[in-house]
């Protein structure tokens, strides 16, 4: 068994979720990359926009990554104890468990008693697209979708490219996810700008996406579905246009065994029941068995081999 300080970093990062829950805005690594990418982006240049998108992605994650391995090791060499507290707490501003779990949560209350408006002005939290017009099954729907969706982007990738990579693999992986949230578009504005972004976090996101069915499947065992999640997550999975977000998202309408739309585009798990608000509660305990899963996959990964690779910068010895 291998006790590492990344495997003491990731631990830390994960009773930070669970118990703290997200850093003030002030004071989160995301946003001060996303401030950086706003800043940059509204001063791209009105020629050779697609090398200046290059430039974007390159300079960005560039950046996060040194700034944030920089701040690990220079506390660390402060102190262990802050070195450990520092990189614990950089850990979890890449990935979210509880933020997911608790908008849900308070959309499904507002849904429950009929607080259309507060769960409208809730929803872009978890789903880009228009909700204004949206009736209540299909607010349920965005919701479970993003619970399906959000488990590759906001848990399982930036978790799996710390386990192989560290802190740098799990800094660079959230830098690129931003970068592609903020402009990685296809309308007149963004498309040549967004371009490396947008291709860059499919190509991340690639692998994550199709293990995400693997893993839901082996979840479902606990809603007694896991032959449908697999059966609708390969029948299903290519509909939405992104290259990846359909298969999470429709292996997890398999498992649960209820219909998603995104309206005049998609409709994942055709023939099950429509998406209704009490829905949430059980998409809210399904998401819960996955990321458990997950989490028992990486800590025995960890413990076994030694992971993450250290670079030859990180070779810190445990500190408990």
């Amino acid at each position: 068994m291998i006790i590492s300080f990344m495997l003491e970093a990731f631990i830390l990062a994960l009773l930070i979720d669970l118990f703290i829950g997200e850093p003030r805005t002030y004071a989160h690594p995301v946003v001060w990359i996303g401030t950086l990418i706003g800043y940059l982006k509204e001063r791209a240049p009105k020629r050779f926009r697609f090398a200046f998108g290059f430039f974007l992605m390159a300079f960005s994650v560039t950046l996060f990554v040194v700034a944030g391995c920089a701040l690990s090791i220079l506390s660390y060499m402060i102190s262990p104890v802050l070195g450990l507290l520092v990189t614990g707490y950089l850990l979890k501003s890449t990935f979210s468990l509880s933020f997911l779990w608790g908008i849900s949560r308070e959309i499904y209350e507002d849904l429950k008693y009929g607080r259309f408006d507060l769960a409208k002005a809730k929803l872009p939290a978890l789903v880009g697209r228009d909700v204004s017009k949206l009736n209540e099954g299909q607010m349920s729907s965005c919701v479970v979708e993003s619970l399906g969706e959000s488990f590759v982007d906001g848990i399982m990738a930036p978790l799996l490219y710390f386990t192989l990579f560290g802190l740098p693999g799990a800094l660079a992986y959230r830098a690129i996810n931003t970068l592609d949230s903020m402009v990685g578009y296809k309308d007149e504005k963004h498309r040549e700008m967004g371009f490396a972004s947008a291709k860059m976090d499919d190509l991340v996101n690639y692998i994550p996406a199709r293990l995400s069915l693997l893993l839901i499947s082996v979840a479902a065992i606990a809603t007694g579905h896991p032959l449908r999640a697999v059966k609708i997550g390969l029948r299903d999975a290519r509909k939405p246009p992104s290259t990846n977000s359909g298969f999470p998202m429709a292996t997890f309408a398999g498992g649960l065994g209820v219909r998603l739309e995104k309206l005049n585009y998609y409709v994942l798990g055709e023939g099950l029941k429509p998406c209704a608000v009490s829905d949430i509660p059980r998409a809210i305990w399904f998401n819960r068995i996955i990321s458990a899963l997950l989490l028992v996959i990486i800590l025995a990964i960890m413990v076994m081999t030694g992971l993450p690779f250290d670079w030859g910068v990180f070779t810190w010895p445990a500190i408990y």
